[in-house]
């Protein structure tokens, strides 16, 4: 067909869709911007019909004048597209607009992708279009908003972002991983001595062979061993000195001297958060592969910016979204790789309080099989935990709010402070997001396990000589790390 024909091609549309017409479309939403602009907003139709295109065809018109040929000012139309949050928007940044003004619209949505009949004789062929149609439509401008005000297509949300306005069904966060973004995180480079969960690692950003890198459009976290690091410095770590105080991401814990057996975190490993992006509410969506390996356990966590309600033992709350323990042979399968938790933490030392769900994964199979969809959503008045899109998990708070849920053990002066906090607190303030992997610590692993052949858990949770034992047993749980990185294929944030 040649570029004539095409140029004359001729819209049809199907009869039948001007007498369903007030049924199908929703009304569009107008907004007339100053100095100068339209936006015309589109929502999703109740009947969930496929939209492949959104027209708007409107003429307007002098102020206060009556609707005729002589007053139109001039034509305002267009196409508009598809919005991230649902629904179509029609903009035009260019048309001047006055109040008192009037805009004489029609719109039509297609439903299908049209087809072209035979040209006729004279080589022009109908284009024949399914769809509906709205017209005669009008509408009085009665007021300008200003253009940094949300758009029509913007619908209100609980959901907060730090130093930003935000919509509804908005993403407001994701890295697919493309290559290390230093603006969306920040490597973890400190010694976690203050840690609830006190794990025998060190947080490190190293130059060469690195604990945090971007490949093959992953991320990929990987612990290493201190030792081998000390080797290269002719250091032993039953006497060596970790001085991280150059580049130290957290002041207080930059540097650590082995002295007897309290020695220097045995394993290095990566961390990161999200240094710049904080959020109150929405859903989270991680897809990753969980490391396996004797100990080893990931970060896949929420939390808190501030610390409104103190640092001590997670008072302030984490949220974590996935975590599978990385061991495939123990005698609890509570304590396997195909055993999935997560959700709700307020007190790191009443840990399974909280743990109210599991995921046990199918077959002889484990979580750090394969990739999976770790999602989290958090409202204001729920925690909802889901895997590959189906729900294992609901926190939903009880009388006193989510805090009720702990036993009278677990509360101590800290707990008093979440009464000044609504039905979520401390969930109730900005989170930003971590990755990583952690080892051992005295939290996440119940003393007398036992692995493989019956070889008992090296350390004793409340024992002086903890990371010092751990490291002892290594001829036992070194070799059960075949996959120990975590992989993430991507991060996402979406707002309620």
């Amino acid at each position: 067909m040649s570029l004539i024909h095409i140029a004359s091609v001729l819209l049809f549309i199907q009869i039948f869709s001007f007498i369903y017409a007030q049924n199908v479309i929703p009304e569009v939403t107008i907004q007339v911007l100053k100095p100068k602009g339209i936006k015309v907003f589109l929502p999703e139709n109740a009947d969930n019909l496929p939209t492949t295109s959104f027209l708007f065809d409107g003429l307007l018109y002098k102020e206060n004048a009556s609707i005729a040929q002589s007053n139109i000012v001039r034509p305002i139309w267009g196409f508009g597209a598809k919005t991230e949050t649902g629904g179509w928007l029609f903009q035009d940044p260019f048309v001047e607009i006055k109040v008192n003004q009037r805009i004489f619209y029609h719109i039509f949505v297609s439903t299908g992708h049209g087809e072209v009949g035979q040209p006729n004789s004279d080589g022009i062929a109908n284009f024949t279009l399914p769809g509906y149609t709205h017209t005669n439509r009008l509408y009085n401008v009665i007021s300008l908003v200003d253009p940094s005000a949300p758009g029509p297509h913007c619908r209100e949300t609980v959901t907060k972002v730090r130093g930003k306005r935000v919509c509804a069904g908005e993403t407001i966060f994701e890295d697919n991983f493309d290559t290390f973004r230093e603006d969306l995180w920040q490597i973890a480079h400190y010694i976690p001595i203050d840690h609830p969960e006190h794990p025998f690692v060190s947080y490190q950003r190293l130059q060469s062979n690195p604990t945090v890198v971007v490949e093959n459009g992953n991320l990929r976290i990987s612990p290493k061993l201190q030792q081998d690091l000390f080797q290269r410095q002719n250091k032993s770590i039953l006497s060596g000195t970790l001085d991280l105080t150059s580049g130290c991401t957290e002041l207080r814990t930059c540097s650590m001297s082995s002295i007897g057996v309290d020695i220097v975190p045995p394993v290095v490993s990566g961390r990161v958060t999200s240094a710049r992006f904080a959020f109150t509410y929405g859903t989270i969506h991680v897809r990753a592969k969980l490391p396996q390996g004797d100990w080893l356990y990931p970060e896949i966590l929420l939390e808190p910016l501030s610390k409104k309600y103190g640092s001590l033992n997670y008072a302030s709350g984490v949220l974590k979204v996935a975590m599978a323990r990385g061991n495939t042979d123990v005698d609890n399968e509570r304590y396997s790789n195909n055993w999935l938790i997560g959700g709700p933490i307020l007190n790191s030392r009443c840990r399974s309080a909280l743990e109210f769900y599991h995921k046990k994964i199918e077959g002889d199979q484990f979580w750090g099989d394969e990739f999976h969809e770790y999602s989290l959503t958090w409202s204001p008045d729920e925690i909802v935990l889901k895997v590959d899109g189906e729900e294992w998990g609901r926190y939903m708070p009880g009388a006193t709010g989510l805090r009720s849920w702990l036993p009278a053990s677990c509360r101590g002066d800290w707990f008093e402070l979440l009464n000044n906090g609504g039905i979520m607190a401390p969930f109730d303030d900005h989170f930003y997001i971590t990755l990583g992997v952690a080892v051992g610590g005295i939290v996440e692993f119940a003393d007398g396990l036992s692995t493989g052949d019956k070889i008992p858990k090296p350390w004793r949770n409340r024992g002086r000589k903890a990371g010092f034992s751990f490291w002892q047993d290594k001829e036992n749980w070194y070799p059960t790390w075949s996959t120990p990185d975590l992989l993430v294929d991507y991060v996402k944030v979406v707002a309620l």
